[in-house]
């Protein structure tokens, strides 16, 4: 895939020294626009509310990236205005994608963390608001060692964490059964890989059921759960928990 003018200018300005030790590692944050997220849980939650819900998940990530050592740069993507305001008040860069659909826009980011000298790019979800430093920290061990470190949805078919050591160790297959696509295409490619597996980082909120569970979870420290509490989603969903 090319990279546009613009953002070959943009990349090359902040390139750095290849002997910097944290210079090597940086994360990828993809965000869809807002109205179009979390469809599947407009049955107890209105376009605003689930537009809010989906910013504080993003705050919950960055806050635990932020948190994460060995980390040089964090690139939040998206064509939302915005995710984008989200970005710059967390201080990280903002990635406005310009090709549609999730694989072309991670591989648009991957080209521009290459050009700016990435060694090792780790992609994750704005969806799932438990993710820790700890995981992270784990993920970043593993990935000294391996290739691929990848991390599984709670169904096992969705992947909500992958760090690819060199950024280019296997395309971009984002979209359904993505998981064994990705353990699949490493096995063809005879790299080395790590399935590290977190119920942390499994817990992603797509729908009903992923909600009711998160509210259970009574995660006060998470900005996500808070918001919901704020708005009294717990009652709402009380006739479904009924059934």
């Amino acid at each position: 895939m090319t990279t546009s003018p613009e953002v070959k200018t943009i990349a090359q300005k902040l390139v750095l020294p290849q002997d910097e030790e944290n210079a090597a590692t940086f994360v990828i944050v993809p965000v869809k626009k807002l109205n179009e997220a979390k469809s599947r849980l407009s049955l107890f939650l209105s376009e605003n509310e689930r537009k809010q819900f989906c910013l504080e998940m993003l705050e919950d990530v960055l806050t635990a990236i932020r948190t994460t050592k060995g980390i040089f740069k964090i690139i939040v993507v998206s064509k939302d205005p915005q995710v984008l305001q989200i970005a710059k008040k967390f201080h990280v860069f903002p990635f406005k994608e310009s090709r549609s659909g999730l694989n072309q826009a991670i591989s648009e980011a991957i080209n521009w963390c290459i050009i700016t000298n990435a060694k090792i790019t780790l992609i994750l979800p704005a969806d799932i608001p438990l993710v820790s430093s700890e995981d992270l920290n784990r993920i970043l061990a593993f990935g000294r060692t391996s290739s691929m470190v990848i991390s599984p949805s709670r169904r096992g078919h969705g992947t909500n964490a992958l760090l690819l050591n060199p950024p280019r160790a296997v395309p971009a297959f984002y979209g359904q059964d993505s998981f064994q696509r990705y353990i699949e295409e490493a096995s063809k490619r005879g790299i080395r890989f790590h399935v590290y597996r977190s119920p942390r980082i499994a817990f992603d909120v797509d729908t009903i059921e992923d909600l009711a569970d998160f509210v259970a979870l009574n995660t006060s420290e998470t900005r996500a759960y808070r918001f919901l509490k704020e708005i009294g989603v717990r009652k709402r969903l009380e006739p479904h928990r009924k059934r």
